[in-house]
């Protein structure tokens, strides 16, 4: 099976880091696709041309969510992964593991890691692993990063693109995974606790606590745009706020 990982970066030096968790993985069938905005860097550019990426779009783009519409539409694998360019995975094996999960459950349509959150001394200071993930606990406001997930081709077929535009690049994921807790009712994905995605905390997402109140308001309208029953788009949006409150390492 072939995993297609889609990189979005606009003059991230970082995405370095990226490339070089991904090339030590022990699985080797893989394609890096990467969606960069333009960027002017001359220090990127020279990383680009030092890592072996399968497809570079070098173009400008109206944000995050615009180019990972870009690089899902140019990946050939049977599974898509979605890194950020500040993001790197943990360990060397995550891809062999999730490859074999896969194999052994034919109709699995994706697999999800954990993610430990670091500020930029490299400290953790919130994580998160996965329970269970499910279509109903997504409805309910449960869902996991889905920059954790290995997903089928099929499913970002079935579900579509990010609608960056209805939301002005706001929780795009968020409504994004919702829509694929209702257009698969059925949703099949399994979990690996043993592994994780370091990310590094402050994204349009989790920078602030305004940002995740922003998160909320945006939920909250969208969730109820989508006409879902009162249990469920009353309660999405809070559980999805809150929860992520006790996730942080207030203690060390």
């Amino acid at each position: 099976m072939k995993i297609s990982v889609v990189i979005p970066n606009f003059n991230d030096l970082r995405i370095k880091r990226s490339f070089d968790s991904l090339f030590a993985q022990s699985y080797k069938n893989f394609e890096v696709i990467v969606a960069d905005g333009g960027s002017t860097d001359e220090r990127l550019l020279k990383i680009y041309e030092s890592h072996k990426i399968d497809v570079l779009i070098h173009e400008r783009d109206e944000g995050i969510f615009d180019a990972l519409n870009k690089g899902i539409d140019k990946a050939s694998g049977d599974i898509i992964f979605l890194m950020g360019s500040d993001d790197y995975l943990a360990d060397k094996d995550v891809f062999s593991d999730v490859v074999q999960r896969f194999q052994a459950k034919n109709l699995l349509q994706g697999v999800c890691i954990g993610c430990e959150f670091v500020n930029a001394k490299g400290e953790v200071i919130r994580s998160w692993r996965p329970n269970k993930v499910s279509s109903s606990r997504i409805k309910w406001g449960i869902l996991p990063p889905h920059f954790s997930l290995f997903l089928k081709r099929g499913v970002y077929q079935s579900v579509g693109k990010f609608n960056f535009k209805e939301s002005n690049n706001i929780a795009c994921d968020i409504f994004w995974m919702l829509d694929m807790g209702i257009a698969l009712p059925e949703l099949l994905i399994d979990v690996l606790k043993e592994h994780y995605l370091v990310m590094q905390y402050g994204g349009a997402s989790t920078g602030s606590f305004r940002a995740v109140w922003m998160q909320f308001l945006f939920s909250f309208r969208y969730s109820f745009k989508r006409r879902m029953h009162l249990p469920v788009w009353f309660v999405f949006s809070p559980i999805r706020t809150f929860s992520k409150i006790f996730q942080f390492r207030f203690f060390k």
